[in-house]
């Protein structure tokens, strides 16, 4: 009598099994948006670091961005004077730096000049302009009381007396804040001075910085962003100097006084694209309303309505290249970023620096392949792909995935081969 068959033990494949192995079950999309994330993730790390250390010496960086900005449009004449004054590199860099704080402190002092001289009369316009608005506001369509006039005074003189403890902490803080724009000042000027005499060495020693491989890309890459950058601000002046002298004749005819210092002003305001020459031109605006009412007013409003026109549609294409050129939505976007974070000087700085990074950006892009094929651009894939592809002819390699490519197995059979046809 024979004995029943015993079933086999049901077997089950060990998890180690290399045919359903987890890494290589995960889709390349998956793999690819992974590798994504995670430098996504280090970039994001990095500029919230930079941020808090910006914030940290934010007086030392903004001295040092505007320090670039003097280098760069002062540049130029540096390199005239060292053609036309042998010796030292200090002197033509010293007189370059000189003639352009000379011109700095001439506006400023002219602007100056101009405010004292007009200043009673401006006064005397002000107090007119108020009384004019009482007269309306009891007059007019509002029909207020003198009571109720006298009321908002009395209030107002009332909040200024009783915030007289923070009007003084304020008064401190100013000369705080006084002491350290001295102390920016200077910088900038020390910067501005070693940035125009010894540029090429300052930007041969921040190359060094990066890995050799690196360095003719980041080379190429700064010297157009660097380009880009004083042409941009060269540019930005002759703009800035043409909606000057224009305001100056127009303010000049209405007979407006501070006409001189406001269209100073508007030189000024012009570095800041579109938004700048919108404030400044509303000052413009209210002092030829004080001092000859709304028709003029209305005048120089259409006036610079169309200059800011003409700006964004006439002299930014004309005066500077499409290389320079930036997109007004973009110029809005960093001129707000800007002024949120460093106000003034922020909105000062934002559309250079934007113009500056968009150049850069594509420099390094678009660099020349070098002739050993380390530099340049990475071909499409090649984060992923650790050796140059192998030419077959087999239809097999050109459908395998291109996770295949970049396998152990896959460079292992590469070098073998390449053994072999230098053995042969």
């Amino acid at each position: 009598m024979s004995s029943p068959e015993v079933p086999p033990e049901p077997t089950t494949p060990p998890l180690s099994d290399t045919r359903h192995d987890a890494v290589e079950a995960v889709t390349w999309q998956v793999r690819v948006a992974a590798a994504w994330s995670w430098r996504l993730i280090v970039i994001a790390v990095g500029l919230y670091l930079f941020g808090k250390i910006f914030v940290k010496i934010e007086l030392v960086a903004f001295s040092f961005i505007l320090a670039l900005f003097l280098t760069a449009v002062l540049h130029p004449l540096e390199r005239r004077l060292r053609k036309v004054l042998p010796g030292p590199k200090s002197l033509p860099a010293a007189l370059a730096l000189l003639l352009g704080v000379a011109a700095l402190g001439a506006i400023g002092w002219f602007v100056t000049w101009q405010i004292s001289t007009h200043s009673a009369q401006l006064g005397d316009q002000v107090s007119n302009f108020v009384d004019s608005t009482k007269n309306w506001l009891r007059t007019g369509p509002l029909h207020l009381k003198s009571a109720d006039l006298d009321k908002l005074t009395k209030n107002i003189t009332d909040t200024i007396k009783s915030h007289q403890g923070q009007l003084i902490s304020g008064a401190i803080a100013t000369l705080r804040t006084a002491l350290e724009g001295l102390a920016a000042v200077l910088l900038i000027l020390l910067s501005t001075f070693f940035l125009l005499r010894d540029g090429e060495g300052i930007w041969s020693w921040v190359l060094h910085l990066f890995p050799s491989r690196a360095q003719p890309r980041m080379d190429h890459a700064g010297r157009v962003g660097w380009g880009t950058f004083g042409g941009y601000m060269r540019g930005q002046l002759l703009i800035a100097l043409f909606h000057g002298i224009s305001v100056f004749l127009l303010l000049l005819v209405l007979r407006v006084p501070l006409a001189a210092a406001l269209a100073v002003l508007i030189f000024l305001g012009s570095f800041v694209p579109l938004v700048g020459l919108t404030v400044t031109g509303t000052l413009c605006v209210a002092v030829t309303l004080l001092e000859h009412g709304p028709t003029a007013a209305i005048a120089v409003a259409v006036s610079i309505i169309v200059l800011v026109q003409l700006e964004a549609h006439l002299l930014q294409p004309v005066i500077m290249s499409r290389s320079v050129e930036v997109h007004p939505l973009a110029i809005a976007l960093a001129v707000i970023t800007g002024t949120i974070l460093g106000g003034i000087p922020g909105a000062l700085m934002a559309v250079p620096l934007v113009a500056f990074l968009n150049t850069t950006v594509r420099a390094l892009r678009a660099a020349p392949v070098a002739a050993d094929g380390l530099d340049g651009p990475d071909p499409p894939g090649g984060a992923l792909v650790t050796e140059p592809p192998e030419e077959s002819s087999g239809e097999s390699d050109k459908a395998a995935p291109p996770a295949a490519v970049s396998s152990p197995t896959a460079r292992a059979a590469g070098g073998s081969s390449r053994k072999r046809t230098g053995q042969a």
